[in-house]
């Protein structure tokens, strides 16, 4: 995949790919083991893991949304832009995927808004945070794992706009289907 990134970005963009990468793999391993024990527990010895959802639900969440992140940035969401298959001109397509492009950093800039005032009403009510009601946990924590996902869905979508708008229509273009950094 070859994403036109501007190079004062290129360290922070490679650093937050291997944190994420490394915190999703953790983290789909440790809720893997949870179930396995839980099941364990459960059917074997007939015990309970007390409210293990709770804090399994907020791992979850942050899995959900740096995934989503993930899926930005190499892009990989699903589309149904069948329109490319049916225009034949390389300018036009290009035009019709950078206008895509441009409405879904809109989009995420609207959504990433929208989760810093969810934030932001949760840092406000510190100390009376809602809490989970077993463990306590705040709900802080899925609402910023929420917050960051939407921040960096945003910001890779905005990479992708600007590596197409900078690389302009080239002779990639000429197949039915996008090409691979857009």
């Amino acid at each position: 995949m070859h994403l036109n990134i501007p190079h004062p970005l290129h360290r922070l963009v490679n650093v937050l790919l291997r944190l994420k990468e490394y915190f999703l793999a953790a983290a789909s391993l440790v809720m893997a083991f949870v179930f396995f024990f839980v099941v364990i527990l459960r059917y074997w010895f007939e015990a309970d893991l007390f409210a293990y959802e709770e804090w399994v639900l907020m791992i979850a969440f942050w899995v959900y949304f740096l995934g989503g992140a993930m899926g930005s940035y190499e892009n990989t969401h699903v589309k149904a832009d069948f329109l490319l298959s049916v225009i034949d001109s390389v300018r036009t397509k290009w035009i019709v995927v950078n206008f895509t492009i441009l409405l879904e950093t809109l989009i995420g800039c609207v959504l990433t808004y929208w989760g810093w005032l969810m934030l932001e009403e949760e840092i406000s009510a510190y100390p009376d945070w809602q809490r989970t009601t077993g463990l306590e946990l705040p709900f802080f924590i899925p609402k910023l794992g929420i917050f960051l996902g939407f921040v960096l869905m945003t910001f890779y979508t905005a990479l992708h706009l600007y590596s197409g708008l900078r690389d302009g229509p080239s002779e990639e273009w000429e197949s039915d289907e996008a090409p691979p950094h857009i």
